[in-house]
């Protein structure tokens, strides 16, 4: 087949399209017991201590309930904890256990099932990359550094059903922390037994509304319902797959043939089309998000302040997401997403200076006859083409020459992780609140702080800002932390992402947040008429 007529079968012209929308309407073969969702890639793993990847915490958040949980639009509410108290310090934390929560084998959910999981996370020998996300516990960070013993973490079992957490200092955002997969517990009886089998079909035992019955590498992961699930009388679905759907346009494909009842992404010169033929398809909503670059600030040429500032200001943002990207993304020059409640960031927006940038660079040592080479990673994709394309583009401006790498999403931040990068594409979101975002600037963050960047004054304002009881305190010293760490340029926000999805018009429960978050407990589908 030519490529013209290959391109015309995937992308059928405007007139050939409306037929297509019928056939998926009347054809589509959604099953009333079993969501299809496409989950874009294949995840590492299912253990909630070592995982990495937003699309393993979207599983992972349909198998575990932690003490809280989202709701159907994305709002934190009570999980596996009916209810807690904070002391007035704001340093203690108790919690109180569901009564009825059982594990999917029927045994109790116990308050040392939690304590349990707290310290295997923050157990050096667990190497969880994330455990950072539980420093604010009092002892958390040293048990993590080797420094304590993990039995001297603050959290303890008063009793079966009740959980006491004491915090190092006052942290107000603590139980929107808990919604991570870092903080649900575990099967203290299925670990201590099977090790690291336990993650295994037919070993787990998960506490959330779904089991996992089945993982087939790069074919699908699938989940059952939890029939011990606290509220298992109000789940519709029987099962759920998730599709390691990677290739965006096979994906668009997939949805449209009738495969996958959802999918989280497609590509955008689809919108117009799928705005005028299958409206009540689409759903477009903005993400607590910041997608940014990163320098690994510990090699040359990047450990030289005025080569980071240099390629910044090379940099348009505008640009990006206008003409290049051509979609709602919000450009954003601060490193805290525009849409975190409550907070309004002191950084200033700074437009691109090509002429100041180059004189930076000649300041640095490079010119004509010793041009900057460097290499700019970024996660394949269309959409990630173009815009680290267009940023190679902006940078040639200035006289530097760049190498372009991308790889799978996983590859990608393996590297990053490991810190074998210059210049990489980065992302973070999914929380209401400036320090997940700051912490990443923070030299005690571990290895998603990728380009071990490390600041004594960025670290000072931060650690005070967490030492502040009051939050009008707490927020001003955040956006202190921010002017400090950006001012040094060890990142480059971006844009803020704004997510494209397509649902079947018969899957119910349905509902866009900021967050992204679509828990399959709150989800349905109406019966094929």
């Amino acid at each position: 087949m030519l490529v013209a007529e290959l391109l015309r079968a995937i992308y059928p012209p405007a007139a050939a399209r409306a037929s297509v929308a019928l056939l998926l309407v009347l054809g589509s073969a959604v099953n009333a017991a079993e969501l299809r969702i496409g989950n874009g890639g294949e995840p590492l793993t299912l253990d909630p201590h070592r995982y990495n990847l937003n699309l393993e915490e979207k599983i992972l958040a349909d198998l575990f309930e932690g003490l809280t949980a989202h709701d159907a639009h994305g709002r934190i509410v009570p999980g596996a904890a009916t209810s807690w108290t904070t002391s007035a310090d704001g340093l203690v934390w108790t919690f109180k256990l569901r009564p009825d929560g059982r594990w999917s084998d029927g045994q109790p959910v116990t308050a040392d099932d939690f304590v349990f999981a707290f310290r295997r996370l923050l157990d050096p020998k667990t190497a969880a990359s994330l455990a950072f996300f539980m420093y604010a516990i009092e002892g958390a960070a040293a048990a993590n550094a080797g420094g304590i013993p993990v039995e001297d973490i603050a959290v303890r079992a008063l009793d079966s059903h009740r959980l006491e957490v004491r915090l190092a200092r006052p942290f107000p955002f603590f139980a929107e922390r808990l919604i991570y997969p870092t903080g649900f517990p575990l099967p203290k009886h299925v670990v201590e037994r099977l090790g690291d089998d336990w993650v295994k079909p037919g070993n787990m035992a998960s506490n959330g509304a779904f089991t996992l019955a089945d993982w087939q590498p790069q074919g699908f992961v699938r989940v059952e319902k939890n029939a011990h699930f606290h509220a298992a009388g109000d789940v519709s679905l029987d099962a759920v797959r998730y599709f390691p759907t990677a290739d965006r346009n096979a994906a668009y494909n997939r949805y449209r043939n009738g495969e996958l009842d959802i999918i989280g992404d497609f590509p955008p010169g689809e919108i117009d089309w799928l705005r005028r033929e299958m409206p009540d398809h689409l759903h477009i909503s903005p993400l607590l998000s910041i997608m940014y670059l990163v320098f690994n600030v510990t090699e040359p040429p990047f450990d030289d302040a005025r080569v980071r500032r240099a390629l910044a200001l090379a940099i348009d943002r505008e640009l990006i997401t206008g003409r290049v990207l051509q979609s709602a993304e919000v450009p954003s020059p601060t490193f805290v997403p525009p849409m975190v409640a409550d907070y309004r960031s002191a950084v200033a927006a700074v437009a691109a200076d090509t002429e100041q940038a180059a004189k930076l660079l000649a300041e640095a040592g490079y010119d004509e006859a010793n041009p900057l080479r460097i290499t700019l990673r970024y996660i394949a994709g269309a959409d990630n083409k173009k815009v680290h394309v267009a940023i190679a583009a902006m940078w040639r401006a200035i006289g530097v020459q760049t190498s372009l790498h991308h790889a799978e999403l996983n590859a990608h931040f393996a590297e990053l992780r490991q810190g074998a990068f210059q210049v990489a594409q980065a992302g973070w979101f999914g929380e209401n609140n400036p320090e997940h975002y700051l912490e990443l600037l923070m030299s005690t963050t571990g290895d998603v702080n990728y380009g071990r960047f490390a600041d004594v004054e960025t670290d000072e304002l931060m650690t005070q800002a967490k030492d502040a009881v009051e939050l009008d305190a707490r927020l001003a010293l955040l956006r202190q932390a921010e002017v400090a760490g950006l001012s040094l340029d060890p990142v480059v926000p971006l844009y803020a992402v704004t997510i494209r999805s397509l649902v079947d018009p018969r899957v119910t429960g349905w509902h866009p947040n900021p967050r992204n978050v679509h828990p399959a407990r709150y989800l349905g589908v109406r019966a094929a008429p």
